[in-house]
């Protein structure tokens, strides 16, 4: 796989096409599946749009220091927010740009960029939103609607092979510029959605919107130097048009090695630790000088399935594999006990989320599995899941079969690195694929990137068909009322827990790591994938 897109967890679900047709292809080189050798990656992002970036203040009297070090397992060669939502960019990314609406402490969303609520047409065709004044990017050229139209202009053009086109693409017709602070925003259908989308897409100066090594923004930081591969720092912006950081400079060093990583946060050479194994979470949590967050999160482990020929066109099919999953064992043996046991497809940190639902056990029922075989005309099941490479999905993949076998069902793992495990997913070159998939920084709490397939409309629906689905899908985007749109969604997990389309094992956590001398990281903003920067103290 190319570094264009950069490596992280791999699965992002394409947007669902509800409202106009696309082809298959011209929706995949949208995504960036076909020019990339990658599909649009969904990630966890750092601070989203510069209100908390100063952080909760310090405590108990404590010297306030100026640096914060994060140390990360990788740092993108690409430094533009526009092109993906890679955690590996938004971590760094997130301080330096902010998009047209934030996150309050509640998770409501709420103007940042952008001066009030946007104006709606009584037909929701139309957008118009009005722009703060007085705001500047770090090379001091004023904040205007010029801006915001290059960077959704880009993001809405099928050629950028933008991560984020899938957000857009068959519901943005047209940006305008009426104005140097008025924004218009043209619809092909009712598109309510497009309030959480803006509330995570980043604004980015109009001639850094191709750029790919470095990036401007008008957020409580920029960009200060970057060595590639390795670490980029980030300075104070003096100018900056909000609460002004207690932060003078963050620092991201890449440090591959996990191991290596916990050490480095022991020792205080890092004060924030991010992609925390399982594991390394049990060792940090008996150091009293370590804080460690277990997080729900918007990450998820999504199973596709070929469902437009055998085995998988049978739903009670697809249920006896559900009924024959050792979730326990994912859960205790992959997870280490962090993970939650699943049963819909949407997890407790995503809108529509169903705790009610109580499908399966937790250890897997043979007896359950093996009747509803019987009932299918079934006698033996023989298939392959298509995975990726990296461990934990291995070791999901392994678990899994053991607990298959117990019912008689046979599963032949079949392990790919990530670009012909894409090239596999895209054209439906397989019986059941798996993969993970953090949505938080581009979706938010929305179900938009996770139930996106499930749409018979999507060009990568492989013959998942029902009718009521599809109305609810079309209801849930078009929704303005978060409220309405969520309980849509909680109607189509339930759908699809029913028909065992989406069969996740578990519902992994988000887990991050930070010195205890660093004054708490925000855990609310941490359910939506976002990390505010703190102040440090000193003992």
């Amino acid at each position: 796989m190319t570094d264009r897109h950069t490596t992280p967890v791999p699965g992002t679900v394409p947007a669902p096409v509800s409202g106009p047709t696309f082809s298959r292809r011209r929706f995949l080189a949208a995504s960036g599946v076909l020019t990339a050798g990658a599909f649009p990656l969904a990630a966890c992002g750092g601070e989203p749009g510069g209100t908390s970036a100063s952080g909760a203040p310090s405590t108990g009297g404590a010297k306030a220091l100026d640096t914060l070090a994060f140390g990360v397992a990788s740092i993108s060669d690409y430094l533009n927010p526009l092109s993906t939502t890679s955690s590996r960019v938004h971590w760094i990314t997130d301080p330096v740009v902010e998009p047209l609406y934030t996150y309050d402490a509640s998770l409501k969303s709420v103007p940042l960029l952008a001066d009030g609520e946007p104006e709606i047409s009584e037909d929701g065709l139309t957008w118009t939103v009005k722009l703060k004044k007085g705001v500047t990017f770090h090379n001091g050229d004023p904040f205007t609607a010029e801006h915001v139209a290059a960077t959704l202009a880009f993001v809405t053009d099928p050629k950028s092979t933008s991560d984020w086109t899938a957000y857009f693409v068959g519901y943005v017709a047209k940006v305008t510029a009426p104005g140097d602070h008025t924004v218009k925003i043209k619809l092909t259908t009712p598109f309510g959605v497009l309030r959480s989308h803006l509330t995570n897409l980043p604004i980015v100066h109009k001639d850094f919107v191709k750029r790919t090594d470095t990036t401007l923004g008008t957020g409580p930081f920029k960009v200060d130097k970057v060595t590639q591969g390795q670490q980029v720092t980030l300075t104070g912006h003096d100018a900056y048009h909000g609460t002004k950081p207690t932060l003078r400079g963050v620092a991201f060093q890449a440090v591959p090695d996990p191991a290596t990583r916990l050490v480095n946060l022991r020792e205080g050479k890092i004060q924030i630790m991010t992609g925390v194994s399982p594991e390394s979470a049990g060792l940090l949590k008996q150091d009293d000088k370590i804080r460690v967050h277990e997080i729900d999160a918007p990450s998820d482990i999504v199973t596709y399935f070929q469902a437009a020929k055998g085995p998988f066109t049978d739903a009670k099919v697809r249920q006896a594999l559900g009924h024959a999953m050792d979730r326990k064992g994912v859960r205790d043996v992959v997870y280490a006990g962090t993970a939650s046991i699943a049963q819909g497809p949407i997890g407790p940190a995503t809108e529509g989320h169903d705790p009610s639902i109580r499908l399966y056990a937790e250890t897997p029922d043979a007896a359950k599995a093996k009747a509803l075989l019987a009932e299918a005309g079934v006698s033996s099941l023989s298939f392959t899941l298509t995975i990726t490479n990296d461990p934990v999905m291995k070791n999901i993949g392994q678990v899994l079969a053991e607990g298959w076998k117990q019912a008689g069902i046979t599963c032949t793992l079949e392990v790919l690195d990530i670009g012909p495990w894409v090239k596999k997913w895209a054209s439906g070159e397989y019986q059941m694929a798996m993969t993970g998939f953090e949505s938080g920084f581009g979706s938010g709490r929305t179900a938009f990137t996770l139930l996106g397939q499930m749409s018979s409309r999507n060009p990568l629906n492989f013959g998942y068909k029902n009718a009521e689905v599809d109305r609810l899908l079309g209801e849930a985007w078009a929704a303005t009322d978060e409220a309405a749109r969520a309980e849509a969604c909680k109607k189509i997990g339930k759908l699809l827990a029913d028909d065992a389309i989406l069969l996740p094992p578990v519902y992994p956590k988000m887990i991050v790591a930070q010195r205890a001398d660093l004054s708490a990281l925000d855990e609310t903003l941490m359910s939506v994938s976002r990390v505010a920067l703190p102040p440090l103290r000193s003992a």
